[in-house]
Formats: structure tokens, C-alpha cells, sequence
């Protein structure tokens, strides 16, 4: 299964075989155009009732959807001490450290980097990874395919933390579990799948 974020609405790409809610649906032999063909269902679709696209093979609908997207490749992560987990809020909406991966980086490597350049903090240690997310946007008019690794860090340091502004962080918190609701209600779905994987640690 794949779940793609399409200006901040999901669809998830299923086995016919393997479908059985009750989601809104659509057979991708009927995808001649995408997204075209199917906007009007895409924006009704809600993370809670995604839009299914049904198909025989999962990977090979997925490369065909987005075949003419350029694939932008990214990793982030939820940084764990006593005092909570690492949030920030970049450009008025909460979110969680992130960033494009640089040429020859790994994913956790660039992780890491991330979380020490967007929130000022070192010697995080790598626990486990998280969840994998898309999201699509458009760049200088063409569409981008954003595939972000996420994992888990640990860390019992104490040092100040500092947010890098000029990529548009504001601020840079410690959040205890209990104040997820608050970030749910002012971030993007991807982010709240992110959440949802970190929940259940």
C-alpha cells in the first residue's frame, strides 16, 4: 500500500483484493490522466476516508501515477527526551524537523542533520525508523513527488534550543504526548501520520 498526500488530501493506492472499508474508490484502469481524471474525488477525500485507488499490482500503479513527477527524497525526525519530543513551527504551522536529503547522505544521516541544523541540538541517537510519507506540491511550475523517512531519536542533552529562521522556524518546543491534539489541529495529514507512528512507541 502507498498513501500520497495531493495538496494536503490522501489517497492510498490498495490490492483489490485486499479492499474491504468503505472508502470513497476508483479503479485505476479508469485513470487515463492523473490527478486529473480524479480531482473532484480527491477533494472530498479526508484523512479519515481516504480516496482508494484500486489496482492488480500496488508498485507498478504507484510508478505509473508518478511517472512524471520528479522524486524529491527527505528524512526527519521525533526526537525523544524527558521533557517530550521535539516540535517546531515553520511558517505558522507546527511541524516536525525535516529536510532534503544531500547527495550521498543516507536517510538516518540526513535526519540527523536535519534535527541539529532546525533546532541548534547534538548527540541525538538514532532508536529506530518511524514511518515512510509522500506528499505531493508543485516547484517552478512542475510537480514534485516528496518521499520522507522518518525515525525516532533519543536524547538526554540540555542544550539550549535554537531555531533556524531563516528556513522559516519560529519556534522550537519540547511537547509531552498529551498535547498532540494541539499540533493535529494546525499541521499537514503526512505530519499526523508521523504522530500516529510515534503514538504507538
Amino acid at each position: 500500500m502507498y498513501k500520497v498526500f495531493i495538496d494536503h488530501k490522501p489517497i492510498v493506492i490498495l490490492n483489490k483484493t485486499n479492499f474491504s472499508t468503505n472508502y470513497s474508490f476508483v479503479e485505476s484502469k479508469d485513470i487515463k490522466v492523473f490527478p486529473d481524471d480524479i480531482l473532484e474525488k480527491i477533494n472530498i477525500a479526508s484523512i479519515e476516508e481516504p480516496l482508494a485507488v484500486l489496482t492488480d499490482d500496488v508498485d507498478e500503479e504507484f510508478a505509473r501515477l508518478f511517472k512524471s513527477y520528479e522524486l524529491v527524497k527527505a528524512a526527519g525526525g521525533v526526537v525523544q527526551s524527558d521533557d517530550g519530543f521535539l516540535v517546531i513551527e515553520r511558517n505558522g504551522f507546527w511541524d516536525i524537523p525535516k529536510g532534503k536529503m544531500e547527495k550521498g547522505e543516507l536517510p538516518e544521516e540526513s535526519a540527523y542533520r536535519e534535527i541539529e541544523e532546525e533546532c541548534g541540538i547534538s548527540g541525538h541517537e538514532l532508536d529506530q525508523l518511524l514511518t515512510i510519507t509522500y506528499h505531493t506540491y508543485e516547484y517552478k511550475g512542475n510537480p514534485v513527488l516528496k518521499k520522507t523517512y522518518w525515525y525516532h531519536f533519543l536524547y538526554n542533552g540540555s542544550e539550549k534550543l535554537e531555531p533556524q529562521v531563516e528556513e522559516g522556524i519560529t519556534k522550537v518546543e519540547w511537547f509531552t504526548k498529551d498535547r498532540i491534539p494541539q499540533i493535529r489541529s494546525n499541521t499537514f495529514g503526512s505530519i499526523n501520520d508521523v504522530l500516529d507512528a510515534y503514538s504507538l512507541l
